[in-house]
């Protein structure tokens, strides 16, 4: 016998559970414990369909999929006209070049130095108050944030009742937040096949497990 079915589960006086046969209490423990598996398939369809709609919603105009795709109801592109000029920078047409950021902005700042002249390759010193100047920039590694929440039962020592610890304010029920499931929707309408996505997320952030 499970002594996992025999707890007094919440709203059932301690008296009237005492009464209850041990098979109903059972059934009781298993129907529990199936409505909690229950929650949790509610909760993996409700971001299944909520990636579904985002791929029905995928069209030519908002993704890279080709035109020959779309459903009827999608209006096509409208063709530009040719005037004539080719694509890109035309002769006499200043260059665009990405902005740096402020040297207070950068996480680290290194000199480099050429120590021989690549002409002749003598040694070289001095310095120079000009350099030119390159940035890189990288996102951060993103790990996952894994909390638990242990919620204790204590037994009223006047009545006998067995109260269990609520989840504290701002905790939901869901296991994944809600920044877990806008990227694995945003990924899996990206990369095929999403069903990889669903299952392990991480890889792409080298978590450890």
């Amino acid at each position: 016998m499970d002594e996992q079915y025999l707890n007094q589960p919440e709203g059932i006086p301690l008296e009237d559970w005492e009464r209850t046969p041990v098979s109903v209490k059972q059934l009781v423990g298993q129907l529990s414990q199936r409505l909690v598996q229950l929650e949790h398939q509610y909760q993996d369809m409700q971001a299944q369909m909520q990636l579904l709609q985002e791929q029905l919603n995928r069209n030519s105009t908002n993704s890279s999929q080709p035109p020959s795709s779309d459903p009827p109801q999608v209006e096509p592109r409208r063709r530009r006209r040719n005037r004539g000029r080719g694509r890109g920078g035309h002769p006499g047409h200043p260059g665009h070049h990405r902005r740096l950021f402020a040297p207070e902005a950068c996480e680290t700042i290194s000199d480099h130095y050429p120590e021989t002249c690549a002409n002749c390759g003598a040694a070289l010193s001095g310095e120079d108050p000009n350099p030119y100047r390159h940035q890189t920039v990288e996102m951060p590694p993103v790990v996952p944030q894994v909390k638990e929440y242990r919620l204790h039962q204590r037994v009223c020592p006047q009545c006998g009742h067995r109260t269990r610890a609520k989840l504290p304010t701002g905790v939901s029920s869901h296991v994944y937040g809600p920044r877990v499931v806008a990227t694995v929707g945003v990924l899996s309408s990206l990369y095929r096949p999403h069903s990889a996505w669903c299952n392990r997320p991480w890889p792409i952030y080298s978590a450890s497990q």
